[in-house]
C-alpha cells in the first residue's frame, strides 16, 4: 500500500512539473530593422512613441521589442548607414521574429538628396535583400521573418516646399519599384509581408508637417497596428 502511494505522489509531484513548465513561456525576441521610420525620427519621444515602442505594449510582457532603426538606413550594400553594418547586432540577439521596413532611403540619388548615391545602384536592390534574408536565415535562432513595403511618401502634406514637392515627386514613383521587389523576394523566399504603403497613402493627417515621409505621432501608432496585425496573422 505504500509503495503505491508513493508511486501516486511521484506521478502527482510530476504533473505539476509539467504544468509549471508549460506555464513558463519563453519571452520571444523581436527585432524591427529599418530606417529613421523605424527609430522613430521627428518625433519627442522616440523612446516611448516610435512603431516598435508601441508594439511592445500591443505584443504585451510574453515578447521583447527591440528598435534597430537607424536614421538614412539604406537596404543596397553600396549606401551609407547601410542595414549591413547592423547584421551583428541583429545576429547579437538571436531573435525569434525579424520585421524589416527598408527602401525610403534607397531612393535618393541621381539628383534628388544632395550627394547621396543610392538610385544609382537600384539593379542591386533586390539581390541585396535576398543576401540579406539568406544571412539572418542561418541565425541558430531560426526567426520568422516579415518584410514589410515601406510607408509612403504623401505629397498632400501640409507646409511642403516646393523643392521638397518636387525631390518627392521623383522618390515616389521608386518607392512603388522598390516595393514591387520586395514582394518578389517575399514569394521567393516565401515570408511573411506586411504592406505599411497602400493603408497609410494620401492620409497627410498622418505625417510630419513640412516633411511628408516621417509620420507624426498617430502615424506610427498606424504603423504600430499594421504591423501587429501582420505578427498576428
Amino acid at each position: 500500500m505504500k509503495l503505491h502511494l508513493i508511486s501516486l505522489s511521484s506521478l502527482f509531484f510530476t504533473a505539476i512539473l509539467l504544468l509549471l513548465g508549460c506555464t513558463q513561456k519563453k519571452v520571444k525576441v523581436v527585432a524591427c530593422v529599418g530606417d529613421s521610420i523605424t527609430f522613430g525620427a521627428r518625433l519627442e519621444y522616440p523612446d516611448s512613441d516610435s512603431y516598435p515602442a508601441q508594439l511592445q505594449l500591443m505584443l504585451g510582457n510574453g515578447y521583447q521589442v527591440y528598435n534597430l532603426g537607424v536614421g538614412g538606413c539604406t537596404l543596397i550594400r553600396k549606401g551609407q548607414p547601410t542595414v549591413w553594418d547592423q547584421l551583428s547586432k541583429i545576429k547579437a540577439l538571436q531573435p525569434d521574429m525579424v520585421v524589416i521596413s527598408l527602401g525610403t532611403n534607397d531612393t535618393c540619388g541621381v539628383g534628388t538628396c544632395g550627394n547621396r548615391k543610392c538610385w544609382e545602384y537600384k539593379d542591386e536592390y533586390k539581390q541585396d535583400y535576398l543576401d540579406l534574408i539568406d544571412s539572418l536565415s542561418t541565425l541558430l535562432s531560426a526567426p520568422d521573418i516579415w518584410v514589410c513595403a515601406p510607408s509612403p511618401m504623401v505629397l498632400e502634406t501640409p507646409g511642403l516646399s516646393q523643392e521638397r514637392q518636387n525631390g518627392l515627386g521623383i522618390r515616389k514613383p521608386r518607392l512603388q519599384e522598390i516595393i514591387a521587389w520586395v514582394k518578389e523576394v517575399a514569394i521567393e523566399k516565401e515570408l511573411n509581408w506586411i504592406d505599411l504603403n497602400t493603408p497609410l497613402d494620401h492620409r497627410p493627417a498622418l505625417f510630419t508637417e513640412q516633411d511628408g515621409v516621417h509620420p507624426n505621432q498617430a502615424g506610427y501608432h498606424a504603423i504600430a497596428e499594421l504591423v501587429y496585425q501582420g505578427l498576428q496573422q
